[in-house]
């Protein structure tokens, strides 16, 4: 089986020795590297222009100039326009939060019942308000997105339950926060005092659990390929934006380290599970998601906050640009494309849309090329009865939408100016264009799925 592999033949940057515990002024986090410098393609320091996570100024100013100019593409005004209408984005938004987030298992918690959708509305409400401030100028949209960090940094005490899925809420919901923090960084509103206290919560709360989960995997029952990718994606992708909210150095190493040689799924040469021609005659290359055995709603997931963890780490590249490790979509010939092409084409549809009553499969699930993949055969897990050999694609929640294709579309068609190779990636944008987000519940639901990504891509990214 081919399989992707890291740039290790760039040359090693000198390393400096790390201390067990490194202490900043937002907490405390062990941020010990790993013994074996040959897991280690990067040690940068960075320049922090703010935003400089999901989005950067540069893209609010061009956007918020075409909107207000009336030059933005039509596609673009309808995503505003869903924006703006999105209950999560209105300033009559009550949050509420909790001293605990609880997803999974409640036993020994206190807590009757799983209660991370408050966390989870919540910051995709931070989030939306910040981005009709950054495109309206509006500062009541900025004073009501800091109101709900505010409010959770200083009730909310951890994320907990009685088994590993609290981590998924580390993930997922610590990089809506943290982007949606990243969003406010600049306005004035936001008084320096409740700013140290929202990113110490950040640290202390969030980045210490996707840490420890991207070190231990849970401990020692289970082997490092024991968690599907999107949990390492979504904690990687936390991680990475709470750094670059705290201006950690070591923190944003941590995470492109990982990326390129990590010992779980979220790693790119544990991502992707083999390459192949496309089957449909195109001679463009397509990558086998390490969840396309599993189910589509779970491989469009990965494939989704994978883009999503690109596009933050490209921004900070932007001005970063000697560190070229932070160019994720570039990472091996542009595997990630590659794998977005394998991902959409696995859940297209040949109608104008695609929902389930439109249009036949693009192509037959049984003709798609695919590796067998052994999850958990002959591993380190304690459970010895939890492995599956898969052979062909998983065709369960096949063709469910989730945002993010329009990240994939943009960057090698626009920024990039590919002429070719990402046939399947532009027809799943073309059809979910204008692309929302949360709160788009006729497209993508009202349950934790729809909030596992950031969305909006059509109007922050798209150009015709």
């Amino acid at each position: 089986m081919k399989r992707y592999h890291s740039i290790l033949g760039l040359a090693f940057l000198a390393l400096t020795m790390f201390s067990s515990c490194r202490e900043n002024e937002y907490g405390t986090v062990d941020l010990t590297l790993p013994d074996d410098s040959t897991n280690i393609v990067v040690d940068a320091k960075y320049t922090y222009n703010h935003p400089c996570a999901m989005y950067s100024q540069d893209d609010f100013d061009r956007v918020k100039t075409e909107l207000d100019n009336g030059t933005a593409p039509d596609a673009v005004k309808k995503a505003y326009a869903a924006l703006q209408n999105s209950k999560y984005a209105q300033l009559t938004y009550e949050d509420n939060p909790q001293e605990l987030i609880v997803r999974g298992d409640t036993k020994n918690t206190g807590v009757d019942k799983e209660n991370y959708v408050y966390a989870m509305r919540d910051a995709a409400a931070a989030w939306q308000l910040g981005l009709r401030w950054k495109l309206s100028g509006d500062d009541k949209f900025a004073t009501a997105a800091v109101k709900i960090l505010n409010d959770w940094a200083a009730k909310c005490k951890k994320i907990t339950s009685n088994d590993a899925n609290q981590v998924l809420a580390a993930g997922a919901q610590g990089y809506t926060f943290a982007n949606a923090g990243e969003l406010l960084q600049t306005f004035s509103g936001w008084s320096d005092t409740d700013k140290k206290t929202f990113k110490t919560w950040m640290v202390n709360v969030f980045a210490s659990k996707n840490k420890d989960f991207l070190d231990n995997h849970t401990g020692s029952n289970v082997c490092s390929l024991h968690y599907w990718s999107n949990w390492d994606l979504v904690n990687m992708a936390s991680y990475l934006s709470i750094g670059i909210l705290t201006e950690n150095d070591d923190m944003v190493n941590y995470v492109v380290n990982y990326f390129y040689t990590g010992a779980g799924n979220g790693c790119i040469k544990n991502l992707i599970q083999g390459t192949f021609s496309d089957p449909l005659g195109t001679g463009e290359q397509i990558a086998q998601d390490q969840e396309s055995g599993r189910d589509q709603g779970h491989a469009q997931m990965s494939a989704m906050v994978a883009a999503n963890l690109a596009q933050i780490a490209y921004t900070l590249y932007t001005k970063n640009q000697k560190v070229s490790q932070l160019d994720f979509f570039a990472a091996d010939n542009n595997a990630l494309l590659h794998l977005g092409e394998y991902v959409a084409l696995s859940n297209l549809r040949t109608g104008t849309d695609n929902k389930n009553a439109d249009g036949d499969w693009m192509i037959d699930a049984t003709k798609m090329p695919f590796n067998t993949y052994k999850y958990c055969i002959g591993c380190t897990c304690k459970d010895q009865n939890h492995g599956v050999i898969q052979t062909t694609l998983g065709t369960d929640s096949r063709g469910q939408l989730r945002p993010g294709w329009e990240i994939f579309y943009n960057h090698y068609a626009k920024v990039l100016g590919l002429t070719s190779g990402f046939t399947y990636v532009k027809a799943f944008a073309d059809k979910m264009r204008p692309e929302a987000g949360a709160g788009d519940t006729d497209r993508y639901g009202d349950n934790s799925g729809a909030f596992d990504q950031l969305g909006w891509g059509t109007l922050m990214l798209y150009r015709e």
